[in-house]
């Protein structure tokens, strides 16, 4: 009986011991061995992405991520070379738009195995046109037919107006831009459901006026340096993203 006993609780420490092995295996993140899908709402506009586990301490990040087009209407002043004699437009209304798609690919670093805190590297990519304006005037469409130069003033840069009499143009930046950021929450969830929140910046170098009617290139340096010392300084995009995500596999 005693032999019989001793049988019984050595067979049940072995199945004990293999569960919880098995139980810490499966808990224990892999190399993309996990999948989740993540929504987000942001400074980026809305986002999904997926994400992949690299062991315990990192996971990596890829998505896309849609900035609405908020638009706003203004009206800016109009530049004509040279003296005319007529009634002409001193000013005329332009719209203008942030509307812009971007990629992301992020890797999440967790330096505590059993914390969420993380910090997080990367680049986004396109999307580099960070402001969109547009114009039409038949008014100056007039006068360039009658050999005027013509354009409209924004920030002491005189953007030229076609032949058409269309405005169009903008402000743009690095489409190719490091990133930095940290956060809590992971990105794949250790339950079916998780939540994310994150904070950083994007690193798009110092933004430029162009237009898509000729080259900027003289006016720039001709420009006067009240507009360009601010521009000069708006060297990053902030970004601040909450990211609901689920667990797939």
């Amino acid at each position: 009986m005693k032999r019989l006993l001793l049988l019984c609780l050595t067979y049940i420490m072995c199945v004990g011991n293999h569960q919880m092995a098995a139980q810490d295996s499966s808990e224990s993140p892999g190399i993309f061995n996990s999948l989740a899908i993540g929504v987000s709402a942001s400074t980026t506009g809305i986002g999904i992405d997926v994400a992949s586990p690299i062991g315990s301490y990192l996971a990596v990040r890829a998505g896309v991520s849609f900035m609405p087009n908020f638009t706003y209407s203004t009206d800016v002043d109009v530049d004509i070379e040279g003296s005319y004699e007529g009634n002409i437009p001193t000013s005329i209304d332009v719209e203008g738009g942030m509307g812009r798609t971007a990629g992301e690919i992020l890797l999440n670093v967790y330096p505590f195995k059993s914390s969420s805190f993380f910090v997080c590297g990367g680049a986004y990519f396109g999307g580099g046109k960070l402001i969109k304006i547009k114009g039409h005037s038949d008014e100056l469409a007039e006068l360039i037919k009658e050999g005027q130069e013509v354009g409209i003033e924004i920030g002491n840069y005189r953007i030229p107006v076609d032949q058409n009499g269309n405005i169009s143009g903008g402000l743009k930046v690095s489409s190719f831009r490091p990133y930095l950021g940290l956060g809590f929450g992971r990105a794949i969830p250790k339950k079916r459901i998780g939540f994310m929140f994150e904070m950083g910046v994007q690193f798009h170098n110092t933004p430029k006026v162009y237009t898509n009617n000729g080259d900027l290139s003289d006016l720039t340096a001709e420009a006067d340096n009240d507009f360009t010392d601010i521009i000069d300084k708006l060297t990053v995009y902030p970004v601040l993203k909450f990211r609901l995500c689920g667990k797939i596999f």
